[in-house]
């Protein structure tokens, strides 16, 4: 779909929101079913299946390493980021490099994964995930994770797990990230489920809802 959008964003990150129905187009969000429709674009039932099989997947897991039962796990936002180091930055929305929480950064995050699908040293340069020390939990140590595709990274997503991601030099990185909540409220604010359906309007005029 990046590449459907005539690159995607101006600068290296570009993001595929299925939810929300946005993608990255130069310096702003675009609406990813109009890029679909001037594109004569569609989902497969296939694509589709397997999507929701990876978010129930995530959610099984866990509920499993928190030792909570899998109800109390609610969907919270869930995007694909595809990092091309190739571009530069343009604003300073584009410097994925800069340290923070998930919790601070996108207000509802409890629970944070990450699915690579690429591989670092095949797929691209650079681009390692780093915790960075806490200064509530851990012992003061930072940890790196080198990205390969199928990998899963959990974490919970408030102060006690700083991070940062380091520059992609080469290539494109590209990721899942799921995220997690207990909070009823919060979950419903997230938005439609994918696919999300056209607006009355358009199905009115006959309009297809994948």
């Amino acid at each position: 779909l990046v590449s459907e959008a005539w690159g995607g964003g101006s600068g290296p990150p570009s993001v595929v929101d299925l939810h929300q129905g946005s993608i990255s187009y130069k310096e702003q969000f675009v609406e990813l079913a109009a890029l679909m429709d001037f594109k004569s674009i569609s989902y497969a039932e296939a694509q589709k299946e397997a999507y929701h099989a990876v978010r129930r997947s995530l959610r099984a897991t866990i509920a499993r390493l928190l030792g909570l039962p899998e109800e109390a796990i609610l969907h919270d936002m869930t995007f694909f980021s595809h990092i091309n180091g190739t571009k530069e930055a343009k604003t300073v929305h584009d410097e994925y490099w800069h340290l923070h929480t998930d919790t601070e950064q996108y207000g509802t995050f409890e629970y944070t994964t990450l699915l690579y699908l690429s591989t670092q040293g095949k797929d691209f340069e650079g681009g390692e995930f780093v915790f960075e020390p806490s200064d509530s939990v851990g012992d003061g140590r930072r940890a790196v994770v080198e990205p390969r595709f199928n990998r899963l990274v959990v974490f919970t997503s408030d102060a006690e797990n700083p991070h940062r991601v380091e520059k992609v030099s080469k290539g494109v990185r590209i990721a899942l990230t799921a995220a997690f909540t207990c909070d009823p409220e919060k979950a419903a604010s997230i938005g439609p489920g994918f696919p999300p359906k056209r607006p009355e309007s358009d199905e009115a005029d006959g309009a297809q809802t994948e």
